[in-house]
């Protein structure tokens, strides 16, 4: 009995392994990867000198690096690669588990951009059951929205007439991640689209133009709640993928609204 149980646990593991590896080199649809822009195995016992920390707490581990936000902080736990890297299109590979946190987020901005709240570009959010695709520099967080949506004297009609005008720059899906478990995670950006994929299925996608925002540099990652770890980080230089033209509307057909 006890080797049959032992054979079904190697049957099961060999199975996921199987899958991850498969979701893991599965080719990207909406960009082509080039340059390496960025890579880390969190094999240093520190998140520097790759990473600028902001908030939260980080602890890197085994491998990989857990972060959890700090209440006091009122803000999730956060950290960019270090130093910035310029570009337009990317691919962004890495590893995820969420062990609590409400959302994990992949954010890219513009330091030097002054037409939005800390040059906020676009975010790609992964929840237990939703994932969400942000066109934030024309949206929520382009500078007049935001100064707006944060003065106390605007009024709730205000406020309301640029939650309409922004209702197009969110996009959001239904897709469910096993918690404490790890899935794959892959983000394109090419020109004004993004593609989510986890396990190598897509699962969100948004059209807006702040995404092809041309002067990007910062790129990290920001942790809301307790907690969620990630690891095998590699970003790239991207260009369009010839191929997409052909393939979105079957894509876009399997994401589910």
């Amino acid at each position: 009995m006890k080797s049959n149980i032992r054979l079904g646990v190697i049957c099961l593991l060999a199975l996921l392994t199987s899958q991850f590896a498969l979701a893991a080199d599965t080719k990207p649809l909406l960009a082509t990867p080039g340059k390496l822009l960025f890579e880390d195995d969190f094999s240093s016992s520190s998140m520097k000198p790759k990473w600028k920390v902001g908030k939260g707490a980080w602890e890197v581990k085994d491998g990989s690096t857990t972060a959890a936000e700090i209440p006091a902080d009122h803000h999730g736990a956060y950290a960019y690669i270090d130093p910035n890297v310029p570009y337009t299109n990317v691919v962004a590979d890495f590893t995820f588990k969420l062990e609590g946190a409400r959302t994990l987020e992949i954010n890219m901005r513009d330091s030097n951009y002054k037409g939005s709240h800390a040059g906020h570009v676009l975010r790609a959010a992964i929840g237990p059951s939703q994932v969400q695709l942000v066109d934030m520099i024309t949206g929520g967080m382009k500078m007049e929205y935001y100064e707006k949506n944060n003065d106390p004297k605007a009024t709730p009609a205000e406020k309301k007439e640029i939650a309409a005008k922004i209702k197009d720059k969110t996009a959001t899906f239904k897709n469910s991640v096993t918690l404490g478990e790890w899935h794959q995670a892959r983000v394109e950006v090419a020109g004004d689209e993004m593609l989510m994929s986890i396990d190598g299925k897509p699962v969100g996608y948004i059209k807006s133009e702040g995404i092809a925002h041309p002067t990007k540099n910062m790129l990290g990652f920001t942790i809301w709640g307790q907690s969620a770890s990630i690891k095998d980080v590699k970003f790239f230089d991207a260009s369009p993928a010839p191929e997409w033209a052909s393939q979105r509307a079957d894509v876009l057909a399997g994401l589910q609204k």
